[in-house]
């Protein structure tokens, strides 16, 4: 896979614009789910890239609005990218602001949604996905009764984990092309099941909890998914600290040539870069909840010591100026 850049930003264009009705029965076909979208239902934009086992879509409602949805064919993430947000199922609400990921909405699993108006990028992960990830960790299980104790992520970390894997994997793995069913078949299912394998680390659930205990399966091709994700954790746990390629690779048990083919393989990026793409996602973090008070502060808590280069990265990656985001903060 090409080295690709990633860019979490509004895309170059939509594939649908609108307003009420015509927005309402849009994005009940896009989720296939009746979302029953109540209010004014101002300006809304939506694009959609399909992967087969999975998608990623781009999402802006202008204006208040309401929802009450019916269960999901699929798991849905939502990060948001700009405004705030109330979900609600299986009796609990999440209240997120920009820069939070929840999960939403899955099987058997309703919900109702509210906000002043946002911008998103939901990834929604089919059961195919699900079920290769959850037969890795624990072979057997029945995928379709996954039981999650938090639908937000466990740790600042494991969110900035998920959302930069979204934000390159969003650049790198090409979408699925109508009648071309071999085109990027290989990639795109492996990019699923890694993004099934985040989500089940991200979001506490019974399967990670039991597969925790279970030591990881001898044999695994030195560029498979699973260590890829193996090498994520160890990125989640570490992305404080000054951490060499070899100090990665030998807390992954692989050498460092077999870690940059499988990142680069997979990800289209050096496991460098997507560490990179976690702090900046915790820097972005920092400058937004108050933490860090200032742009350096954030910058050299989270190793970036060049404020031109770090400025640099978080305008491709973020679209905004690291300033921006700061004077954004509540307090």
């Amino acid at each position: 896979m090409p080295h690709t850049r990633a860019k979490r930003g509004s895309p170059d264009a939509f594939d649908f614009e609108g307003t009420g009705a015509r927005a309402r029965d849009w994005l009940d076909r896009a989720y296939g789910a009746s979302l029953r979208l109540t209010g004014r239902v101002g300006t809304v934009q939506h694009r959609r890239v399909d992967h087969g086992t999975f998608a990623f879509d781009h999402l802006v409602i202008g204006s208040p609005f309401a929802a009450d949805s019916d269960a999901m064919p699929g798991l849905v993430v939502v990060d948001l990218i700009n405004g705030d947000s109330a979900y609600s199922r299986d009796h609990i609400t999440d209240y997120s602001h920009d820069g939070d990921s929840v999960l939403a909405a899955g099987w058997d699993m309703p919900h109702s949604n509210s906000s002043e108006g946002f911008e998103v990028r939901a990834t929604t992960i089919t059961g195919q996905a699900l079920a290769l990830a959850v037969e890795d960790l624990l072979p057997g299980h029945p995928w379709e009764h996954i039981s999650f104790d938090s639908y937000v992520p466990h740790s600042q970390a494991a969110g900035a984990r998920w959302r930069a894997l979204v934000d390159q994997l969003s650049a790198a793995v090409p979408a699925v092309q109508a009648g071309d069913p071999d085109h990027a078949g290989e990639a795109a299912a492996e990019a699923g099941r890694l993004l099934a394998h985040t989500l089940l680390a991200t979001f506490p659930n019974d399967v990670m909890a039991e597969a925790v205990r279970l030591e990881q399966e001898a044999g695994q091709g030195e560029s498979s998914p699973t260590l890829v994700a193996h090498a994520m954790r160890v990125v989640e746990a570490r992305a404080g600290d000054e951490i060499t390629l070899e100090e990665l690779a030998r807390e992954c048990s692989m050498s460092p040539r077999a870690l940059q083919y499988a990142f680069r393989k997979h990800l289209g990026c050096s496991p460098l870069d997507y560490l990179r793409l976690v702090r900046l996602d915790l820097a972005r973090a920092a400058l937004r909840d108050g933490s860090k008070t200032t742009v350096s502060d954030a910058a050299a808590r989270f190793g970036f010591h060049n404020p031109g280069r770090f400025a640099s990265d978080y305008r491709q990656v973020f679209d905004e100026n690291p300033r921006q985001t700061l004077n954004r903060n509540p307090s």
